[in-house]
């Protein structure tokens, strides 16, 4: 089998930090360049929203004959996990309070970058579970389930 790759777009993030990075590059490029405490401030708070945009604007998942991975952004952070160590996957719908970004939800990790659906990884030797963030969690479960079935 080829790698399979889904992509969802992290909608809620970059409607948020698009245009604040888009207003605060205004009044600091009608500022000017200074060494005003103010404008040094607002240069490193319009750095660290566009350093969150580029991490969290998308989230790929991929699945190969070994594995299941995930990226955020341009692939800063992400993990992989082996097909070897993965008991089962369910698509789940995650409760709105979760939100996005990295949150413990009390029984695993969920990593999201928009909406509510998700799949839900359960391993063969840990309690925990990781929850992934996906436009196409039904897809992406039966595709993994194709793979664990494979000898």
């Amino acid at each position: 089998m080829t790698t399979k790759k889904f992509t969802q777009l992290g909608t809620i993030c970059i409607a948020v930090f698009l245009p604040i990075l888009i207003m605060e590059g205004i009044v600091l490029y009608k500022t000017g360049i200074s060494d005003d405490p103010k404008f040094i401030i607002l240069s490193l708070v319009w750095i660290l929203i566009f350093l969150c945009l580029l991490t969290f604007y998308k989230m790929t998942i991929r699945i190969d004959n070994n594995s299941i991975s995930f990226k955020f952004g341009i692939g800063w952070f992400g993990k992989t996990f082996p097909l070897s160590e993965i008991e089962s996957c369910e698509a789940v719908r995650n409760h709105w309070l979760a939100g996005i970004g990295i949150r413990w939800l009390g029984n695993g990790w969920l990593y999201n970058v928009s909406g509510l659906k998700a799949i839900e990884l359960r391993f063969k030797n840990k309690k925990s579970v990781v929850r992934l963030g996906s436009n196409k969690p039904d897809e992406i479960c039966e595709t993994l389930r194709t793979n664990l079935q494979k000898p």
